[in-house]
């Protein structure tokens, strides 16, 4: 592993996606591609899983590369009581650590399969079939079984066969400004947008079964450390309420730097990790080809992490 001196020296980036989750780059690549943009220190943190850290870790060495040892990002939810109707009930967390003892997430997985299962994916089908998709029938336990965690089963569904052209006609009901041509290239993008999002007709809470202060106890017992991820920018669903509930419950970091954070949120999440003395991360969320490729915030130099995050993150994750 190259020095945390030099590794500061480039950009760093403690959130990114690879072929084990949602991106469309193998860990190799990612670490590869990462390197290319001036990248020297960075995590993978695919959803629900980790099965591609092995493959991460040789190439972060093999590329010379100052990679944390595991990341992942998780979900979890939050009381009813902190959340307004438009809120998300399980935002997204993220999981770093050295050395970390990884049975426990055994049972974190079979609780989100079996919602992934009887509840979430059976409520987005209904809703997708709802406003004319072609949806057909699914061996909703085999698909959860042969994806990777989470499996990309909606966004197949969505893009398969004549369902384009229904994406493309339900769009313009909600959006009478997108084009054939926009919704074409980033078709992902319109049916986040209109399709999954809160008050849309496939809309579901991602996750239900495993609350935040169950986050935290997993992320102790793996002897990681548990970080708020991307509060700010596009996302924009953490309120207030929602903040200082994990705040007020220890939650143990903040990721102050993200893609598509403004300077004013920026300022924001450098106050709160100061005033409550949380360890600071962040990272891009990148995912590959599958949206813009922003590793390491390489074109936006005002959200990259400050270098001194990666001393201050290292020395805080537990031996």
């Amino acid at each position: 592993m190259i020095s945390l001196e030099k590794a500061s020296k480039g950009l760093l980036d403690f959130h990114n996606h690879s072929t084990y989750s949602d991106g469309s780059d193998t860990p190799y690549q990612l670490v590869e591609r990462a390197k290319n943009y001036g990248v020297t220190a960075m995590a993978l943190t695919d959803h629900h899983g980790f099965k591609g850290l092995s493959e991460f870790r040789d190439a972060c060495e093999k590329l010379g590369v100052f990679g944390i040892p595991f990341g992942m990002e998780i979900s979890a939810e939050l009381p009813k009581r902190v959340l307004t109707p438009q809120d998300m009930s399980s935002p997204d967390l993220v999981i770093l650590g050295k050395n970390p003892n990884t049975k426990p997430i055994r049972g974190y997985q079979e609780i989100y399969l079996k919602d992934l299962e009887k509840r979430h994916l059976p409520t987005v089908l209904e809703g997708l079939r709802g406003v004319g998709f072609e949806i057909p029938l699914v061996d909703i336990k085999g698909q959860c079984a042969s994806f990777h965690i989470p499996p990309d089963i909606l966004h197949d569904f969505v893009l398969y066969g004549k369902n384009m052209q229904v994406l493309k006609d339900y769009v313009k009901t909600r959006d009478p400004t997108a084009t054939d041509e926009q919704i074409e290239e980033k078709p992902i993008r319109f049916a986040n947008r209109w399709l999954y999002a809160v008050g849309m007709p496939a809309y579901t809470s991602r996750f239900e079964g495993f609350n935040f202060n169950e986050a935290i106890g997993l992320a102790e017992e793996m002897n990681c450390k548990l970080f708020i991820a991307h509060p700010g920018g596009e996302y924009g669903f953490l309120t207030d309420s929602m903040l200082e509930y994990m705040i007020e419950n220890k939650v143990h970091g903040i990721e102050i730097r993200n893609y598509f954070n403004n300077l004013e949120q920026n300022s924001r999440f450098d106050f709160l990790a100061k005033e409550h003395d949380l360890i600071r991360s962040g990272g891009s969320d990148c995912h590959g080809d599958k949206g813009p490729f922003k590793i390491g915030m390489y074109d936006r130099p005002y959200n990259q992490l400050p270098k001194d995050v990666l001393e201050e993150l290292w020395e805080s994750l537990p031996d």
